[in-house]
């Protein structure tokens, strides 16, 4: 029975997509164009704080490699869906895959 707990993502998937709707609604991808100082601020405070939770999961659900992976892929996938360009995506998991990973 435990071993079907390892490949259950569904909890995973949910969380995966609530931190990308997160990112989605305090830094919308039209927002992407922005090149101030402000903005880089914001968007680096906002992927902390979203690591942070992410790190925060991880302990909680003692997360192995394969569900990190996961974890990021929805987030990636979920960024991709609501229009991000592609290196915003891949900087933005990154973000997240580095924090979880110095866990």
């Amino acid at each position: 029975m435990a071993l079907l707990g390892w490949f259950d993502t569904s909890e995973l998937e949910d969380f995966g997509t609530v931190l990308a709707n997160d990112l989605a609604r305090r830094f919308p991808p039209a927002s992407e164009a922005r090149t101030d100082t402000g903005a880089k601020y914001q968007l680096k405070v906002i992927l902390e704080g979203l690591g942070a939770r992410a790190v925060r999961f991880h302990d909680e659900k003692k997360l192995s490699v394969y569900k990190k992976a996961k974890l990021a892929n929805v987030f990636k996938w979920r960024l991709k869906e609501l229009g991000y360009t592609e290196g915003f995506v891949d900087n933005a998991t990154k973000e997240i895959v580095n924090r979880l990973a110095a866990n």
